[in-house]
C-alpha cells in the first residue's frame, strides 16, 4: 500500500463521517501521527504495509461502528417524534414515505424543514410548497430538535433506504391493513360514532373529539371548531394507516396534551378509524349540523345569567341595601 494509497483511504473515512464533528478530527489526527511514525521507523516495507493496514482496518471500523450507533440514536428519536405521520419504507401516512429523501432532497433542506416547515413555506420554497399542498394542507409540527438530532434521523432513514428501497417500489403503498375499516361492522361504526359526539366514555378517560372537532353527518350534532373539520378525515390522511398514526401518538401539541395520560385503546382507535370510513364514503348524508345544541345551549344560558344579574341590580338601584333596617326602625317608632 503507498502513501499515495493511504491518504485516499484517510480521505474518504474523513469524507464519510458527514454527520459528526467529533470522529473524523480523531480519525484524521490518528492517520496522520501513525503515518508519520511508521515511515520514520526502520522496519521493512512489508512490516510497514501490514502496520497501515492495520490502522486502517481499525479507524473503518471505529467510523461503521460510529455511524451504527448514530443510525440507533435515529430510531429512537424518529420513533418519538415521526412515527407518528411517517414511514421508511411502509407506505405513505398522514405525510410521505421518508424511504430515499435524503437522496432527493439535500441535507441543510431537510433540517430547515423539519425545525419549521411553515417558516420554509412562508420563505417562497417552491418545493415546501408542493407538499404542503400534496397533503392537504396539514401543517407538520415544528421540532424543537438539534441538527445533531436530526442528522441522526437522516442517517437512520439512510440506512434503512438502502436497504429497503427495492423492496419498497414493488410493494403497494396503500395496501388495505388487516383490520380495515371497509370490513368494519355496523356495531362498530355505531361505536365510533357514540365515542366521537361522547356519548360513550372513552375508557381512560378522555376528552369526546366533538369538543374540538366537528364532523358534517346526519344524526351528529355540530361540534367544536377549535380544530379541523374531519368529515373527509379517512381520505385526507391516508385511510387507516394515517388515522391509526395520529391516534395512537398524536403529534399536535393539544392532543398530546389532552391524551398523554388518557391514551386510546386499540378497540376505540379502530372504532373511531371505521366510523370516519363511514362518514368520508357516505358523501349523500354529508349534511351539516344545523342544530348546533351546544351553541344554542350556550348562548341560551348566556342570556339567561344576564337577566338574572340585571333583575338583581336593578332591585339593588330601587331600594337601597339597608331598606330593610330602615323600615324595622319606622315601625318601632
Amino acid at each position: 500500500m503507498t502513501t499515495k494509497t493511504f491518504s485516499k483511504m484517510r480521505n474518504i473515512i474523513v469524507s464519510l463521517e458527514w454527520h459528526s464533528q467529533f470522529y473524523p478530527k480523531i480519525l484524521y489526527t490518528l492517520l496522520e501521527h501513525n503515518q508519520t511514525v511508521i515511515m520514520k521507523s526502520n522496519i521493512g516495507h512489508i512490516q510497514k504495509w501490514i502496520l497501515r493496514s492495520g490502522i486502517l482496518f481499525c479507524s473503518m471500523f471505529i467510523l461503521l461502528f460510529s455511524q451504527l450507533c448514530i443510525a440507533q440514536d435515529g430510531e429512537a428519536i424518529f420513533k418519538q417524534n415521526c412515527a407518528a405521520c411517517h414511514k421508511v419504507g411502509g407506505g405513505r401516512m398522514v405525510g410521505p414515505d421518508l424511504i430515499g429523501i435524503t437522496e432527493k432532497r439535500p441535507e441543510e433542506w431537510l433540517i430547515k424543514w423539519t425545525k419549521s416547515s411553515q417558516s420554509l413555506i412562508k420563505s417562497g420554497d417552491a418545493d415546501a410548497k408542493a407538499i404542503f399542498d400534496e397533503f392537504g394542507g396539514i401543517m407538520m409540527p415544528d421540532q424543537a430538535l438539534s441538527d445533531a438530532e436530526i442528522k441522526s434521523i437522516l442517517a437512520f432513514i439512510s440506512s434503512k433506504s438502502t436497504a429497503s428501497t427495492a423492496s419498497a417500489e414493488t410493494k403497494p403503498a396503500d395496501a388495505a391493513p388487516v383490520h380495515s375499516s371497509e370490513n368494519a361492522t355496523p356495531d362498530v361504526i355505531e361505536l365510533g360514532k357514540n365515542l366521537f359526539t361522547g356519548s360513550v366514555a372513552f375508557t381512560s378517560g378522555g376528552p369526546a373529539c366533538l369538543s374540538c372537532h366537528n364532523v358534517d353527518y346526519k344524526g351528529v350534532i355540530a361540534g367544536g371548531l377549535l380544530a379541523k373539520d374531519l368529515t373527509t378525515v379517512y381520505s385526507r390522511l391516508g385511510g387507516d394507516a394515517g388515522l391509526l398514526g395520529i391516534l395512537g401518538a398524536p403529534p399536535f401539541p393539544a392532543m398530546t396534551q389532552a391524551y398523554k395520560a388518557h391514551p386510546l385503546t386499540e378497540a376505540e382507535i379502530t372504532a373511531l378509524s371505521a366510523f370516519f370510513y363511514s362518514v368520508d364514503k357516505d358523501t349523500v348524508n354529508q349534511v351539516a349540523g344545523f342544530n348546533n345544541y351546544l351553541l344554542f345551549g350556550g348562548g341560551g344560558g348566556l342570556v339567561g345569567m344576564l337577566i338574572l344579574i340585571y333583575v338583581i341590580w336593578f332591585i339593588r338601584k330601587k331600594n337601597s341595601v339597608k331598606k330593610d333596617i330602615y323600615d324595622r326602625q319606622l315601625k318601632s317608632i
